[in-house]
């Protein structure tokens, strides 16, 4: 099923109490500010305060699935970061999902549940919404673990249960999970994204300078999936392996259509080349 087909939420999702617009993070509420929800405020002793969403009418309300997740993802973390409980009487209409309601967990998490499902097992976590098997020898597979104090897993309580939340020093909150072996591989990602050196040097160097758009944008895409392969445990790696030497190929076939070539030209090329044929362990 894909992730990218069309959804509607009808009705609201709101906080027991709402919380003051003074003490939401940067950024935040913005992301609640636009279609296909319009934000919900009401007045509190510290001001103007959000008091939830109210999903857009039938004209302007579709909008991908993606979407829709990231922002019942932020209105989750608003809940987490200020302990406020979620509720809810919106119903879901999907190109791909059905129809069914919006059913929040006893943690604080959104479900869809459509009108097969019991809504009690939803609130239960009794259901498939969030199944990662402890047992499985890929699912969330990480090739290392990186020692950085700056990024941590902190277990949380979510009502019954304990999730994981990716905290870094520097960015905040990163993920939360509901599986502390999701948690590491997410720890694991975002360093290798954010405080991971770039595999190609081709930042604000002569080298990038000297080389034309041509040759430089398929090898700054490979150097960005050898970065996402760093996620991985080798199986699950080499999609991203073999997505970065089609982008070298690519990067070979234009410099070699250059004409008379500088040093730098000539090393940067002996590199790609290298790399277009290095073996699958490499």
């Amino acid at each position: 099923m894909s992730d990218e087909d069309e959804m509607i939420y009808r009705g609201r999702i709101t906080f027991d109490v709402p919380v003051p617009l003074s003490e939401l993070e940067s950024g935040i509420a913005e992301r609640l500010s636009f279609c296909p929800v319009a934000p919900l405020y009401a007045d509190s002793p510290q001001g103007r305060a959000l008091a939830g969403v109210r999903g857009a009418d039938e004209e302007n309300g579709w909008a991908s699935s993606s979407i829709w997740f990231r922002i019942l993802n932020t209105l989750e973390a608003i809940a987490r970061r200020h302990q406020r409980t979620l509720e809810t009487n919106a119903t879901f209409d999907s190109d791909q999902r059905g129809r069914g309601l919006l059913v929040v967990d006893a943690g604080g998490r959104f479900h869809n549940c459509t009108p097969d499902d019991q809504p009690e097992q939803h609130r239960l976590r009794n259901c498939a919404c969030f199944s990662t098997p402890a047992d499985s020898p890929t699912l969330f597979a990480i090739a290392d673990v990186t020692v950085d104090e700056r990024v941590a897993v902190r277990p949380m309580s979510a009502g019954p249960w304990t999730d994981y939340a990716v905290v870094c020093e520097e960015h905040s909150e990163i993920a939360c999970t509901v599986t502390e072996k999701e948690a590491v591989f997410r720890r694991e990602a975002h360093i290798v994204e954010a405080h991971t050196a770039r595999p190609l040097p081709l930042g604000r160097t002569a080298a990038a300078r000297g080389l034309p758009p041509a040759v430089l944008e398929p090898l700054r895409a490979a150097g960005e999936e050898l970065r996402r392969a760093r996620s991985y445990a080798a199986p699950l790696a080499i999609r991203h392996r073999d997505a970065a030497r089609e982008h070298v190929r690519h990067a070979v076939a234009e410099l070699r259509d250059l004409g008379p070539s500088d040093p730098t030209d000539l090393l940067m090329r002996l590199a790609a080349e290298l790399l277009a044929s290095a073996g699958p362990d490499a």
